[in-house]
Formats: C-alpha cells, structure tokens, sequence
C-alpha cells in the first residue's frame, strides 16, 4: 500500500506530459500520505482531484511548469501540513478555502503569477508556522490577522504591490517569528518600535516601501543577524542616530545592516564602533549624514561591504580601514572627503569594487592599488588628484571599468594600457594628461567606452582604434589631435558616438561605415576638414575637398589673387600717412569710450576674423540657442578690444525669437549687473545663409556656475564667502531693477547660475535675456501663458508647470534656488533630490538652528583657515577671536539661506519681492563688514 512518492528529475520524454498523465490512476493513490513532485518540468493544471486523496499531508510541486489556478477543492484535505507551489505559472487567486486546512504548517506559493488581495481567512490557520507568498502580484491591504498568527516562524511576502500599516502592538502576538520579509511593497506609516517584542526575530527586511517617522529603535533583539531597512522615508537626528546604534549593541550576531536611501540626517555617534564584530554588509549611503566617517571600524574584520556613498561626510578617509582585509566593496562617492588618499591597499586584496569619485580627495594615487588583483570597478573621478597614473593600475587584468575623469593627472597613457583585456570602460576626460594615444589600445579588446575629452593628447588618431569592434563611445574632443581622421573609424559597427571636435584635424572626412550616419559623430572645430560628400557639406559646414583638374582650374586666380593683394598693399602704404596724424586724436577719443572706435554695423566677416574663424580655442561655451566665443575686434584706430559674441543656431525653430526677444528687452535697459550689448549683427554667412549674433562686454571670470560647483583652492578659483555675498547682491540688484524701475517691469525667466557673468573685479552680470516677458501693468492686457516657456530645469517656478503667467514672483523662485545652490553647494538637478524631495525641502527640513549645516563646507573651513592663519600671530586674541570669526561667518550663512528658503515658498503671493530680498541681503552684508 503506497504511502509516500518522492519524484526526482524525470527523462526527458516524460516531462513533455502534463502532470495528471503522469500520475497513476488515483484509485491507486487513495492511501498516499505525502507526494513530493518538484524540481521537474511538469506543465498543465494542477488536477482537481487531488481533493479526493484525504489523508494527504504533504504535496510539494514546486520547480514545474504549471499553470493556470489553484484548485478551491484542495481546501478540503483537512490533514495537509505542507503545501509548496513555489516557482510555476501559477495564476488567480489564493483560494479562500485554504482557511479550512486548519493542520496546515507550511505554504508557499512564491514566484508565481498569483494575484488579488491575500484572503484575510489565513489568519485563522492557527497551526502555519512558515507563509511564503513574496514575488506575485498580490494587491490591497495586507490582512492584520496574519500579525496575530502566534504560530508564525517564517513570513515573507516581498515584491508583491500590497498595502497598509503595521499595528503598532506588532510582535505582541508573533513570540516564535524568526524572518519577516515585507520588501518591495507599498507599505507605509510608522515602523513600531514594538517589534522588538518578537524577541526570536533573526531578519527584518522592511525595505523598499514606503514608511515614514523616524527610524525605529529596536532593543533585545540578541538573536538579529540581518536589519534592512533601505529606500523608504526614514528620518533621525544626531541623537537618534546615537539610539539607534545604541539599541543595536546587543545584537551580536548582526551580520548585515542596510539604512539607505532614507532621510536620515545629521552625525554618526562613536556607538557605531559597538555594533556587532560579526559585521559582513554595512551601507549608510544615499542620506543626509554630516561630520566625519567615525573612527572604530578596524574592529570590523569580517566585513565585505561598506557603503558611504552620496552624503556629506567631510574629513579625511580613516587609514584603519587598511585593517579590513576581508573587504570587497569600498562605496565612498559623492561626499565631501578631503585630504590625501591613505595608502592602504596593500592590504585590502580581495577588494573588487572602490568607488571614492565625487569628492575633493587630493594627492597622488598610489601604488599599492595595483595589489588589488581582484579589482573589478575602480572609480577616483571628480576629485583633486594629481600627478600620473601608476603603472600598476594598468596591471590589473579584471579591471572593467576604470574611472578617472575630472582630476588634475598629468602625463601620458602609457603603452601598457593595451594589456587589459577585460577593460570596458575607460575614462580619463577633464585631465592634463599629454602625449601620444598609445597604438596599444587595440589591445582592449573589450573596449565598449574610451572617453579622453579636454586633455591635452596630441599627434595622429591611431588607426588601430577601428579594430576594437565593442567600442560604442569614443570622445577624444578638445586635444590637439593633428592629422587625417583614420579611415578604420568606419569599420567601428558598434559605436553610437563618435567625437573629434575642436582639434587640429585636417584632411577628407572618411565617407564609409560611421560616417554615412551623420547622428552619430561631431567633428565640430577641425577647420581643416573638407569632404567629397555634399550631405556632410551642408550638414557639418567643411569646405569640399579639391582634388584632380579641380587644382588646376584655381591656379589663375590664385595667381591673380597674388597680384590683386601686391596692388592694395603699395595703396596701404601711400595712405599709412594721413591715418598715422589722427590715431592720437581719435585714442583720446577711445579711451574715454571704449567702444566708441567699434563699427556699429558689424558683418559676418567681422565676426569670423575676430573669432578666428569660429576656432575651437575661442568658444566660451554653448547655451540653448546658441554658442558664444571670445572675438577681437580692432577698432578704426588699430587699437583692439576682446568682446563676447553670441552666434544663434538658427538650425533651432525657436532662435530667431530669442535673438529679437532679447534684442528688445535689452534696448533701452542699462544697469551695471546686466551684461551690455554693443551691437548685433543680422546679415548672411559666405555660404548665403542667415546670420545672428549679438556682441557683448566680455567676462574674464566666466560664469558663476564654474565658480560654485568647479573652483578650487590650489587654482585661486574657489569663490570666498564675501564673494558670493557680493554675487548675491549683484544679481539682486540686477532683478530689483527689472521689476521695479523697468517700465514696463520684464521678467527674465531663465535665471540660472550659468547666466551669471564675472568680471575683471568679480562683479556679476545677468546675461541671456533670450526667454524674457515684458509683464503687462494693464489687467485688460493680453499676456502669454508660460506653456510654452522653456527655463532650466531645476530653477522653474513651480506654477509654470501649470501654465501660469510669466510673473516676478516665478524670477524670484529662481533667485532663491540660485541663493540655495551658491551657498550649500548643490545643484538643484542633484541625483540626491528624487521622489518629491527638491533642494528647497532638503534646505528647510533641517533644524532652524541647524541650518548651517547644509552649508557648503568649503566655505567654512575657508573662513576656519583665513581666521587661524591671521591669528597665529596675535597671541592676544587668540582662539577667541577666531571662535567670533567663525560664529559670524556660520551666523552669515544661515540668514542668507533663510533667504533663499522665503524666495523659493511655493505660493507665488507668499514669497519676497526683490526688493525685501536685496534689503535683506545688504543688511546681512553690512552685518559683516562692521564685524
């Protein structure tokens, strides 16, 4: 009489058969006490009448192929203890009659297809000790009577798209439970610190949903080994963070602690060190912590992964990680770390993974990296770091991805790189790095992305580029590049961006493979370019390529050229004379204007002269109808001048407006915070085409965006706290003139620190009056919605969205985003500010007295280093002056913020006029110089 089937993996021919077909007739099966089926193939349903096989206890089908529902009749086996449907094609719903199986202990019905709400009945199987319902697509509110199941163990019902609130009397009625995987839901509210009454509970894995408060204190778990509680909308306090860590202390077998992507704000407590030595995986990242990384971790000799990335920890990198000889993964980025690297990874060898970019680390890299012969990632971009790139990094065979953009390398890349045949991202752009690209890299066979943009490499583009068939991005823009574009390049069928620009490129422009694409390259800046395709002509704007009878046919001219040239310069001569008697009158003249020698009617071939023919070294910067370049314009008089010239891409539908719009808004206004016009230029290019520009005063400092977020000490560049004050008020200055003293008032509508110009002296110019809207006074006037109104992401009023009028108010918004971004340091775009969080809210979020914190740092410890250096020696005022110092400079900080925060209030009506806010600022300002 059979009892028990246990099925293992079956022949290949039988798994072609739905499970029923392959059972014996039930009649035979009558007595069978347990049937276990997994891990084979089986497909079709799952047989209705196995409701008939009553002294049933087990049935475990997992690992198949099923499909369809689960039967309701099952619910009749009132002896079933263990029900496994895991990983099938399972669909529908759970039937409600499974709250009949009153023996029932396990079910599990993971990775299935099943849907619906979770029938609340299931609390009432007071035997189940393990429930496993996660990866489904079950809905709704999850049943609170499954909380008072004082049977659980197990419970794990993660990505699935439920709802509700964990009671707050959580784990009063759950003594025995050991795992709870509520992950990757919609759950939300409070997380109750009651849980910790579940005293057995080995895993809690909250994450990935939707809860708030503060993060939950959760004391005599002794038996905790894993806590996740990452992406939900957690927040703490400095205090908190010393509770939370403290209540931990006696959870000495936590093995994994996950607290990122929350809210969780300011410093780690010393407790951290006293969190278990058991410690394996430990990620903070993706918060709002402050101070500096906390000194204790050498204590920690079994963990694998640390996790810091994207907060604000300041400081130095603690040397005692070089203690931690397990780790693997070292995730630093995007804080504000300072100070040399310490050499420490002679020791980290099994390290696969180190990420410290986007800090303001300085030094040189060291060479004991290159002992960490399992690297995989390794990320130093965006930092201070300086001298060349050891040879050891490029000994690194399992390196994939190597990260070193945005530092102040020098040197060249040498041969070796070719050796790295693992290697598939490469990038060095934003360097002083020189020499020739090594032929060698067509060692890297695995290439996908090689970016070497704005360094200073020079000679030829090596031909052996085209045989690295993976490549997809190749940027070698801004060098020095010399020579022919190498025909190879076509061959690169994988590639999807291709950039040359401004080099020293000459030559034919290769036709095939590539370059039939015209998507798909830039070869802007290489003047010596020409081309045999008309497409690329007039498309790319090179000159055709002469070749053949073609070079004979221009010998004439050229000749007559020759003799035409010869005749106007005896003509220049016999005139020289006459104009050298009045270039002393008409100096006079130009120094008392400096413009005034300047031709009002500029043409087109005044502006190519100027700026060198557009040339690559001459381009200031690109905005969103256009470029601007430095030009040099001579004056009647032969003196010479330096002005910006803003050339419009009348490619772009919306160009030829900006240009007139900004044309008419800037005719009759004159400030000393507005960048002036001297003249605009409308005509046609050599080629017939039309032609826009407009000639402006020229800023030797740049905009402010390079200042705030690209400045450094060493350069001279880093803008001190009373130069952005000054900015501060400059722009204000700027605004309050063109709401208040402008008839009618104009709304610039596209504020934003890269419209922000600086002088020789740091003064601050508002440019780009492209967007700008003359706002109507008379109510009965028709004024245009700003639907249309294309700003800066990041620095739109919130009501633009919604297609209210142009409007002072939406100036001031940016204004106050601007003030926010200059004095914390972060750009409103920041990848930090996702999900409803903006740089308003993370600004005002913090304590009233705290607010300083969010400050960017460099601003404080510039202060911190002016006042120690001016009293080192006056041992009369000591460090009480310098405490003083730094107070009022931290008191500065703070008022100037509470301004941005009062222009960027959502309600228009409720935020300052430029007015309130230039007063405010000027007081703050006077505060600090009669200190």
């Amino acid at each position: 009489m059979l009892q028990s089937w246990k099925q293992g993996p079956i022949s290949q021919s039988t798994r072609t058969f739905p499970l029923w077909q392959t059972l014996p007739h039930l009649s035979n099966l009558t007595f069978l006490h347990s049937l276990d089926l997994s891990g084979n193939t089986f497909h079709g349903q799952i047989p209705k009448h196995f409701s008939h096989l009553s002294l049933l206890n087990v049935i475990h089908l997992s690992n198949n192929n099923l499909s369809g529902t689960i039967p309701s009749q099952l619910g009749y086996l009132h002896r079933l203890q263990s029900l496994d449907f895991s990983v099938n094609n399972l669909t529908g719903q759970i039937p409600p009659s499974f709250a009949n199986l009153s023996s029932l202990e396990n079910l599990s019905l993971a990775r299935n297809h099943l849907e619906g709400e979770i029938p609340t009945e299931l609390g009432n199987l007071r035997n189940l000790s393990s429930l496993q319902i996660s990866e489904n697509h079950f809905s709704g509110k999850f049943p609170t009577s499954i909380f008072n199941m004082s049977s659980l163990v197990f419970l794990s019902v993660t990505v699935n798209h439920l709802k509700g609130e964990l009671p707050q009397n959580f784990g009063k009625f759950l003594p025995n439970l050991k795992s709870l995987y509520l992950a990757s839901n919609m759950f939300e509210g409070i997380i109750p610190n009651s849980i910790s009454n579940a005293s057995h509970l080995q895993v809690i894995d909250l994450a990935n949903n939707k809860f708030t408060g503060p993060i939950p204190l959760f004391y005599n778990l002794k038996n905790l080994t894993r806590l996740i509680l990452g992406n939900n909308s957690l927040s703490s306090t400095t205090l908190l963070n010393f509770q939370f860590f403290d209540c931990l202390r006696n959870s000495t077998k936590l093995q994994e602690l996950r607290i990122h992507e929350n809210h969780l704000t300011g410093e780690l407590p010393k407790s951290f060190a006293n969190l278990s030595s058991n410690l394996q995986h430990l990620c903070v990242a993706d918060n709002f912590f402050i101070g500096t990384i906390p000194q204790g971790m050498k204590k920690f000799q079994n963990l694998i992964s640390l996790s810091f990335e994207k907060n604000y920890f300041t400081g130095e990198l603690p040397s005692e990680i070089e203690a931690l000889n397990n780790l693997q993964q070292l995730v630093i980025h995007s804080n504000r770390l300072s100070g040399d690297i310490p050499d420490i990874f002679g020791n980290l060898t099994n390290l696969f993974n180190l990420a410290m970019g986007i800090n303001q680390l300085s030094g040189r890299i060291h060479q004991s990296i290159g002992q960490c012969k399992s690297l995989n990632y390794l990320d130093l971009r965006l930092n201070r770091l300086g001298g060349t790139i050891p040879d050891e990094i490029f000994q690194l065979s399992s390196l994939r991805t190597l990260n070193l953009a945005g530092n102040s390398l020098q040197g060249p890349l040498p041969p070796r790189v070719g050796t790295m045949k693992q290697l598939e991202n490469l990038y060095i752009s934003d360097n002083q790095m020189s020499g020739n690209i090594p032929v060698e890299i067509e060692g890297c066979l695995s290439l996908k992305s090689l970016t070497m943009a704005r360094n200073r490499f020079n000679g030829s583009i090596p031909t052996t580029i085209g045989n690295l068939s993976s490549l997809e991005t190749l940027d070698l823009s801004l060098n020095s590049l010399t020579g022919a574009i190498p025909e190879s390049l076509g061959q690169l069928e994988s590639i999807q961006k291709l950039n040359l620009s401004f080099n020293h490129l000459e030559g034919k422009i290769p036709t095939k493979g590539l370059f039939t694409d015209l998507t798909k390259f830039d070869l802007r800046g290489n003047n010596q370019l020409c081309s045999l395709s008309k497409e690329i002509i007039q498309n790319l704007g090179v000159l055709p390529c002469v070749v053949g009878k073609k070079k004979r046919k221009i010998l004439l001219p050229t000749i007559l050229a020759i003799v035409g040239a010869a005749a106007l310069f005896i003509s220049v001569l016999f005139l020289f004379w006459t104009i050298k008697k009045k270039r002393k009158e008409r100096k006079t003249l130009v120094s008392s204007d400096p413009f005034r020698g300047l031709s009002q009617n500029i043409t087109y071939g005044d502006i190519r002269i100027a700026t060198n023919n557009f040339a690559a070294e001459n381009l200031i910067g690109k905005g969103g109808f256009g470029s601007v370049y430095k030009g040099v314009f001579s004056f009647s008089t032969g003196e010479t001048v330096t002005l910006a010239v803003k050339v419009l891409d009348l490619q772009q539908s919306k160009a030829s407006k900006s240009f007139n719009a900004e044309c008419e808004a800037l005719k009759n206004v004159r400030h000393r915070n507005l960048v002036k016009v001297i003249t605009s230029c409308s005509s046609l290019d050599y080629k017939g085409e039309e032609f826009k520009a407009l000639v402006m005063q020229f800023m030797p400092n740049g905009n402010l965006d390079f200042k705030i977020h690209q400045g450094d000490e060493e350069s001279g560049s880093l803008l001190t706290l009373m130069q952005r004050l000054n900015i501060a008020i400059d722009v204000a200055s700027a605004l309050d003139y063109l709401h208040h003293d402008c008839n009618p008032p104009i709304a610039h509508c596209d504020l934003k620190p890269a419209n922000v110009l600086l002088d020789e002296n740091m003064t601050a110019h508002v440019v780009d009056f492209g967007l700008a809207r003359f706002l109507c006074q008379n109510p009965s006037e028709k004024q245009s919605s700003t639907l249309g109104l294309k700003g800066s992401i990041g620095y739109i009023a919130p009501e633009y969205g919604f297609g209210s009028k142009a409007s002072t108010e939406g100036d001031v918004y940016s204004f106050g985003i601007l003030l926010l971004e200059m004095f914390t340091g972060k750009r409103p775009t920041d990848e930090m500010f996702k999900e409803g969080l903006s740089l308003h809210k993370f600004v005002s979020s913090m304590d009233e007295n705290e607010v300083v914190k969010v400050a960017d740092r460099r601003l404080i410890e510039d202060y911190e280093y002016s006042t120690q250096s001016s009293n080192s020696d006056d041992h009369s005022s000591g460090l009480d002056s310098n405490t003083h110092w730094l107070h009022k400079a931290e008191e500065c900080i703070a008022d100037v913020i509470r301004v941005g925060l009062s222009c960027t209030v959502d309600q228009p009506k409720e935020r300052w006029n430029m007015r309130k806010a230039l007063s405010k600022l000027q007081a703050t300002k006077h505060s600090m110089l009669s200190f």
